[in-house]
């Protein structure tokens, strides 16, 4: 029996649009409408499309209609203070751990700069003046190297954004496929945030965060070589499977959720913060529906927080995913959960749940941190599943569940037990199918005595005669 608190039907992916939009693509690990750094000013107010007010309005379709468009025409404008010196842009990495010399990656990467002056020659370190150094030179990696003595890469463009592109690449002694996004470095404002995301980067091995494979800067580019992916962005399969009775099921919900708290609980475990989860931001490996598998990409905006430190204060984010704390300036680890409570949401349903026709109207709302499951889309979706968000979604962050905690929720725990049941189904299956197939073979097999028998009977027969 389907555990309740995941199955609401006796098949998974039960709903699923007749034919896909024509001009759904497919992104590699780097895919380019992830744009290392790119922000605008926090009090820039960027028009997110009109929005029904979700506490308002009964028609949710249209409501999660407009935020698909919303989020097409606004997509990637990740909010943060642009140009701020405050102590959440300083990059807090130990003094022991700024030597990423002892990675297993092939080239050392440069620990981020902690000095605003610092991070002022950066911004001008493109410069191909001979007075400057190979780290003034190169600020990321410290270092100039040339991609091409190590990799092949094809001419043909997977993915294009405002600050380079992404192209397929091999592995000259290899032969090994990976994709290597090429960041132009003059056309970046806050170089400190690439500088910062690569350096985490090369730290992070965990099997549901993007992995960087190596790392080459000249003057005018840095090359970021990754695994490839080909399934495409989980936003993308939210427009695909939106309809006016909800999104995902909840067994493929919930597992996308559990891999990406899994990848959230290792980054606080290890005292790192992203700040920016959201469905753009999570990429499948595959391009099978029938896999899950995903990998949680961009830490433009993440940085070094361990629990018990001071709080952050630097509200950067993208508008829908941000905690109510965090748009007070007070805020931990815990403005990540709160993130992917609202993917968890928008999974069952199709659209968020805080809205507004724009930012400030979205903040207004998050701040209120009032939200319901109105029953056109939520009707069929289980209490556990309801539970489960409002856990995430607690206003107070000393209230909200942990990464860890949240794991532990029946709703991810009940998943564990549908899949064993399903394993355990399909073993049945192939027990029942080899039964069946021995008990044909034993079958042609007396069949085939039977024929050698009369056979004999006749031969022996015939002698007589």
């Amino acid at each position: 029996m389907i555990p309740a608190a995941v199955g609401r039907a006796n098949s998974r992916r039960t709903r699923r649009p007749s034919q896909r939009r024509a001009s759904s693509s497919r992104y590699s690990a780097m895919e380019c409408s992830q744009e290392f750094g790119k922000s605008v000013d926090f009090d820039i107010s960027v028009d997110f499309g009109k929005s029904a007010d979700l506490g308002k309005s009964n028609d949710m379709f249209n409501c999660s209609q407009d935020f698909h468009r919303s989020q097409e025409f606004g997509r990637d404008r990740t909010l943060s203070t642009q140009g701020s010196s405050s102590e959440d842009d300083r990059d807090l990495l130990d003094d022991t751990a700024a030597n990423a010399g002892g990675s297993r990656r092939r080239r050392n990467v440069q620990p981020p700069s902690s000095s605003p002056s610092s991070r002022r020659q950066q911004h001008h370190s493109s410069s191909t003046s001979s007075s400057l150094s190979s780290n003034q030179v190169c600020p990321v990696t410290g270092h100039h190297s040339n991609i091409l003595n190590d990799y092949y890469i094809f001419p043909s463009v997977l993915g294009k954004g405002h600050y380079g592109c992404v192209r397929e690449c091999m592995h000259r002694k290899t032969k090994h496929f990976y994709a290597v996004k090429s960041i132009e470095k003059l056309k970046i404002g806050r170089l400190d945030h690439l500088q910062r995301e690569v350096y985490l980067l090369s730290k992070i091995h965990h099997r549901g965060i993007m992995k960087m494979v190596d790392i080459f800067e000249d003057v005018e580019f840095v090359h970021i070589v990754t695994e490839k992916y080909v399934g495409g962005e989980l936003f993308d399969k939210i427009i695909d499977y939106t309809t006016d009775e909800g999104c995902f099921d909840e067994i493929d919900a919930a597992t996308i959720i559990k891999s990406l708290l899994e990848a959230v609980a290792y980054l606080h475990r290890n005292g790192i913060v992203h700040r920016d989860i959201k469905p753009e931001n999570v990429l499948f490996v595959s391009e099978d529906e029938e896999d899950l598998t995903v990998k949680l990409i961009d830490f433009g905006l993440s940085r070094r927080h361990k629990k018990g430190d001071a709080y952050m204060s630097n509200p950067v984010g993208t508008a829908y995913y941000m905690s109510p704390e965090l748009l007070k300036g007070k805020y931990d680890q815990s403005c990540d959960v709160w993130s992917t409570g609202i993917v968890a949401y928008i999974l069952l349903c199709g659209y968020p749940p805080f809205n507004g026709d724009t930012d400030p109207d979205i903040f207004e709302a998050i701040k209120q941190a009032s939200f319901h499951f109105p029953s056109q889309a939520w009707g069929h979706v289980s209490p556990e599943a309801k539970d489960f968000i409002k856990c995430l979604l607690r206003k107070d962050p000393r209230k909200r569940f942990t990464a860890e905690e949240a794991l532990k929720h029946p709703w991810i725990r009940n998943l564990d037990r549908y899949h064993e049941h399903e394993q355990q189904q399909q073993q049945q299956q192939q027990l029942e199918a080899a039964e069946r197939t021995t008990t044909s073979r034993n079958k042609s097999r007396e069949e085939l005595l039977n024929v050698m028998r009369n056979l004999n009977l006749k031969q022996a027969n015939i002698r007589q005669h």
